[in-house]
């Protein structure tokens, strides 16, 4: 018996269940530019998210008061904190999604999210006339900023047709 048949096939018996018939297209199988650019983007989003959730909790138990005060205040911090746990998860799991070529939706929510509200803070700053420069705020900025060129990566046409290739 011969072993030439090609990979997923069976010399006897034709292709292997959930081997897709015929051969993808180039294009389907390698991962574009953008893809990959957009999802190392955001992973600085992830750390910062992490970062800032665990820290804005820690600073909200911190607070002064006693009684009903502090419960109310150190449940604003959980809440913040699980609000940042979650847009983290969302991301992680974005990211793996578009990795794989899943689903760009996966990373655009949790990057149309960050950039939404990076561009609420910064409309909100300069209608109140608020805007300077302190070094805390390049972060977020940075952050912000590359959230939003992740989330045109992922609309790109490139990736649209990339994914478009995988979700056959």
């Amino acid at each position: 018996m011969s072993s030439a048949a090609p990979a997923g096939e069976s010399p006897n018996l034709g292709p292997a269940p959930g081997t897709p018939l015929g051969r993808p297209s180039p294009a389907a199988r390698r991962r574009p530019f953008v893809v990959t650019l957009a999802v190392l983007l955001m992973v600085p989003s992830i750390v910062i998210w992490l970062i800032a959730g665990i820290a804005f909790f820690r600073a909200m138990l911190r607070a002064e008061g006693d009684g009903l005060g502090k419960f109310l205040v150190v449940g604003i911090g959980a809440g913040v904190l699980a609000i940042a746990l979650l847009v983290a998860l969302l991301a992680a799991l974005g990211i793996l999604m578009a990795w794989t070529g899943d689903n760009p939706a996966g990373l655009a929510v949790p990057a149309g999210f960050t950039f939404g509200l990076f561009v609420v803070v910064i409309v909100t700053l300069l209608a109140q006339g608020k805007l300077s420069y302190h070094p805390t705020m390049v972060t977020p900025l940075v952050v912000g900023g590359l959230a939003g060129v992740s989330l045109g990566l992922i609309k790109s046409p490139q990736a649209r047709a990339w994914f478009a290739g995988r979700g056959r």
